[in-house]
């Protein structure tokens, strides 16, 4: 275990840091503050207003912020916008260059029954025509009409206007290219109502780099170096509408140019007669959709987060920061098509939470990002806490309610904690810094920082341990994407989603923890079963792995499943086996045995490894490894006391709400307290 000295008085790199936009006249005043209130440094930016990072008045005042903080042996991060979404600049990016701003293509459908002329001319909120043609109709039945896409017909076209002829059952597909800004995440912030960047487009990102990266690499070249990260705040597509009472002209796919030729190199094909199955079709669409979201994905990832990585690392530090809705696998598409990818590409996994309430704590917002640490092999992930949701509730007992949510959120991944979770400084030194208002006070600020940094010591370096796996099917969702004139999904849009959490749910609320895995993970562990006798994945034996209830999987993932149930593997598909084979969208002929939420809980309890029967709470638990001994990290997330018989090893308890230690034994019961998280150390 660690020192002991070290979990009573955690070191400053394992405490909160604070979100702060803007500072007092008197820096020094300031970080004295930080000190007094415990925490262990901040995350901050170049001073808003005036020109942003153009301005050297800034770029000047930022150095000073540097220095001060360093000075007061304070860490920091750097934002790297102007409020968010990230990617604006503060209006610098897009300035001259409208070009580069966030992208979408739309479908424009005109059938004919009998011969007609047709024409069609650009409105003025959209660029150009990027691609027409039409196809013959079929009519086998009184009620139906199916579009032949292997007889596409080019229609010649320019910019802004097309005239064609269609013959009788013939149907034109014009595609227009828009900026996706209305109705979307640009629009429905409390930042700004600025255009974004399109993060797809890497002139675009190399433009956000130049007009707020480079200047603070001018004027302060070592910033990034003494920066322990750069922080980005919700960069996305914004092609999906988010609120549900609004109806627009356009339903949007993601575009960058050269999209169709980054298609074309990725796959082999051209996309252009399947196009139309972006917008609309049935299982027949689901192939090509899943090949174009994975495609969007990639692009992203080399765009955005890979290409800022790499400019941060080359200049001594790295890339970080969050994304938008890491919660769902249907937003994972929405947003950025492959989310994985993306994650992946920056120097360190990030996220945020705004459901700071443990009722409405999500468990995805670590369990889904959490695969990028395990695929990376990096030391946990960043969390942006912001309780911004249900927050007359949350305000009723801010401490506690935030203090549960931390043990949920280390128990699934979170090394590293950034915080909107305002403290009181209107108080301090008879208010010296103003009437700063706050959820905490000094002392409940200095204890919250404390347990954090405790949770941080501990864990410091620690992956979870477990034979678990939750199936990802991200595919079922890409599969099901389609642009839309509003926000909300389409009849079945929810498969995924629902019956992920719902397993999730199941099988971590039972007391087991567990993994996420994807097609790659399922050809590790046929890889390690071949040299090794046993599967596993990234280190941990491969015991138990259950599918959500999909209709769309990738035909490979279920003969890689097959395989591993034959190996001795527990493999259960929830009620049903999905329908549809991913690659190609055929009826699936392979099986896997089903079972219900019920009897799965029941197979986790039946093979529990450490039974800890809770009376009065809930608990959910995680294992890790530490010089040779098992850490069990126990988290109470309701609001009385549990109680539980311990039955395993002689050890120690490590109470991470007061730094104490105390011994354990075997038989022993262990409570722990409402809304807080302990360790047993065995």
């Amino acid at each position: 275990m660690i020192n002991r000295n070290v979990f009573e008085n955690p070191p400053k790199k394992y405490r909160v840091n604070p979100m702060l936009h803007g500072w007092p006249a008197d820096l020094k005043l300031a970080m004295e503050a930080l000190n007094d209130f415990g925490y262990g440094g901040a995350v901050t930016n170049v001073p808003y207003g005036d020109g942003f990072t153009s301005n050297e008045n800034n770029l000047r005042r930022f150095s000073e912020i540097l220095d001060t903080m360093d000075a007061a042996e304070l860490s920091y991060w750097i934002y790297d916008e102007m409020g968010y979404p990230s990617g604006q600049g503060g209006g610098l990016t897009l300035q001259d260059h409208p070009e580069y701003a966030a992208k979408g293509f739309y479908m424009h459908r005109r059938i004919a029954y009998e011969p007609t002329h047709a024409r069609f001319r650009l409105d003025d909120e959209s660029d150009k025509i990027i691609w027409a043609a039409r196809y013959p109709v079929e009519t086998p039945g009184t009620h139906e009409s199916y579009v032949q896409f292997d007889k596409m017909m080019p229609v010649p076209f320019t910019e802004t206007e097309l005239e064609c002829d269609l013959g009788a059952k013939e149907v034109l597909y014009v595609f227009c290219v828009k900026d996706a800004y209305e109705g979307t995440h640009s629009t429905h912030n409390v930042s700004s109502f600025r255009k974004n960047i399109n993060i797809m487009d890497k002139r675009a990102v190399r433009r956000f780099i130049d007009m707020c990266f480079e200047p603070i690499a001018r004027s302060i070249p070592d910033a990034y170096s003494r920066a322990l990260n750069v922080f980005t705040d919700e960069p996305s597509l914004h092609v999906a509408y988010v609120r549900e009472y609004e109806t627009w002209n356009y339903a949007l796919a993601p575009w960058v140019d050269g999209l169709f030729e980054a298609f074309e190199e990725m796959y082999g094909c051209s996309l252009l007669p399947n196009l139309p199955l972006l917008f609309e079709g049935d299982v027949n669409a689901y192939p090509v959709r899943i090949q174009f979201y994975k495609l969007v994905g990639r692009l992203i990832a080399e765009a955005w987060s890979g290409q800022l990585a790499q400019w941060c690392e080359a200049h001594g530090g790295g890339f970080s920061g969050h994304y938008l809705l890491e919660e769902n696998i249907t937003h994972h598409v929405k947003q950025y098509g492959d989310f994985l990818p993306v994650l992946r590409a920056a120097s360190y996994p990030g996220i945020d939470i705004l459901n700071c309430y443990p009722e409405i704590y999500t468990y995805n917002t670590t369990k889904i990002p959490q695969m990028a640490i395990r695929k990376n092999k990096t030391n946990g992930m960043m969390v942006e806490i912001c309780p911004f949701s249900l927050v007359e509730e949350f305000r009723k007992d801010p401490l506690n309610n935030m203090t549960c949510v931390m043990g949920l959120l280390y128990l699934g991944g979170v090394r590293v904690t950034h915080s909107y979770f305002q403290a009181d400084f209107s108080n301090w030194r008879g208010g010296a810094l103003g009437n700063i208002r706050g959820y905490t006070n000094e002392e409940e600020t200095n204890w919250f920082n404390q347990y954090v940094g405790r949770l941080g010591a501990v864990l410091d370096g620690l992956d979870n341990k477990c034979s678990t796996f939750i199936y990802y099917g991200i595919e079922d969702a890409q599969a099901k994407t389609k642009p839309m004139y509003c926000a909300g999904w389409n009849s079945g849009d929810h498969v995924a989603e629902q019956t992920t959490s719902a397993l999730m749910t199941t099988i971590y609320e039972a007391g087991r923890d567990f993994y996420y895995l994807d097609t790659e993970d399922l050809q590790e562990a046929l890889q390690t079963l071949e040299t090794m006798g046993t599967p596993s994945i990234s280190g941990n034996p491969v015991k138990q792995i259950f599918v959500p209830a999909l209709d769309v999987i990738y035909r490979e993932a279920v003969l890689a499943l097959q395989k591993l149930a034959e190996a001795g593997v527990e493999v259960r598909v929830v009620n049903r086996m999905p329908r549809y084979a991913a690659e190609n969208g055929t009826t699936l002929d392979l099986t896997l045995p089903a079972a219900s939420l019920e009897e799965i809980r029941e197979m986790v309890l039946e093979d529990d490894v450490f039974p800890v029967p809770a009376t009065g709470g809930l608990v959910l638990r995680g294992r890790f490894e530490k010089d040779g001994k098992n850490i069990w990290m126990l988290v109470n997330k309701s609001r009385t006391d549990a109680v539980i018989g311990y039955q395993g090893k002689d050890g120690e308890i490590w109470n991470p709400s007061d730094g104490s230690v105390s011994l354990l034994a075997t038989g022993d019961n262990v409570t722990v307290p409402a809304m807080r998280a302990v360790f047993i150390a065995e």
